[in-house]
């Protein structure tokens, strides 16, 4: 994905689903600090959470994963390729109300 799409700070919502996109979810993402919902699912990236990940201080909700299942309550998106820690960081993400990021090589803090 092309860095200038950090460019676009206005932006609220951004679904990039089922492209088929691979490797690491963009630096430049940290950028987007007006972005609310940010849906990845059906890629196949390969990464750990930047640093920069956590800049989207208005980010409310992730969704981050290759399979999608429907239960009573709604639906979650599982099996990531993400690896590594979830930082500290995640504190800046004060607004985050859904982080579905289930069945993945995450770690602890």
């Amino acid at each position: 994905l092309p860095s200038e799409m950090g460019r676009l700070v206005h932006l609220t919502s951004l679904s990039l689903s089922n492209n088929s996109f691979t490797g690491a979810i963009p630096t430049h993402f940290g950028d987007l600090t007006n972005l609310e919902k940010l849906y990845l699912t059906g890629n196949k990236l390969n990464s750990s959470l930047s640093t920069e990940f956590y800049d989207m201080a208005s980010l409310s909700e992730f969704h981050c994963g290759g399979h999608q299942v429907t239960t009573e309550r709604g639906t979650v998106f599982l099996s990531n390729r993400l690896w590594g820690t979830i930082s500290t960081l995640i504190g800046r993400l004060t607004r985050l109300e859904v982080f579905k990021i289930a069945q993945n090589d995450l770690s602890g803090f």
